[in-house]
């Protein structure tokens, strides 16, 4: 799903192949969180995609119940937000465009890439939300907690008996290239 989206994404493609790569081996774990939110805020029970991964092992033992709260803090947070589909679009790739990157060839040209991003959504909540002059601030502090979750752990939670010993960076390169 997160490869479809940024394939789609005619910006990206427009950066140079290994910096696609790059961007995507960053930003996978967020944007699977993000990807998993929106569904997750769209459906009426709660929040399944976090809960129906960690079994009850996982659940049971201090860490797993950690990561349960975590992601259920995170999930309530973007819930309380009520996001447009056009937000989750702007979050994704603010998330995905990290200028921050030292191993990037075009750096300045990812940073201006997220400048868009992020001017497109406080434009968007200027307009749509114009009884909310806080919101785009409030939309940009939900990216930290998203950062807040290591990438080996959503990796090891939602991946590990599908993809064995195969890393999810190597599996997202391989999927790309393909």
């Amino acid at each position: 799903m997160i490869v479809k989206w940024i394939r789609n994404l005619p910006t990206f493609s427009s950066l140079p192949f290994r910096d696609q790569l790059i961007l995507l081996e960053e930003s996978w774990s967020e944007l699977f969180l993000l990807w998993a939110i929106q569904c997750s805020t769209s459906l009426d029970n709660g929040g399944p995609l976090f809960t129906t991964a960690l079994n009850r092992y996982q659940l049971e033992n201090e860490n797993g119940k950690s990561i349960y709260r975590l992601l259920n803090d995170i999930l309530y947070r973007f819930k309380q937000l009520k996001l447009d589909p056009i937000e989750f679009a702007c979050l994704k790739a603010i998330v995905l465009f990290r200028f921050d990157i030292r191993s990037l060839r075009e750096s300045k040209m990812v940073e201006n890439l997220q400048d868009q991003a992020q001017i497109t959504l406080a434009q968007f909540t200027q307009i749509h939300n114009s009884t909310q002059p806080t919101r785009f601030g409030r939309l940009l502090l939900t990216l930290p907690l998203l950062r807040s979750i290591p990438s080996l752990l959503i990796e090891k939670t939602y991946f590990a008996r599908t993809m064995g010993n195969t890393s999810m960076s190597k599996l997202l390169a391989d999927m790309f290239k393909s």
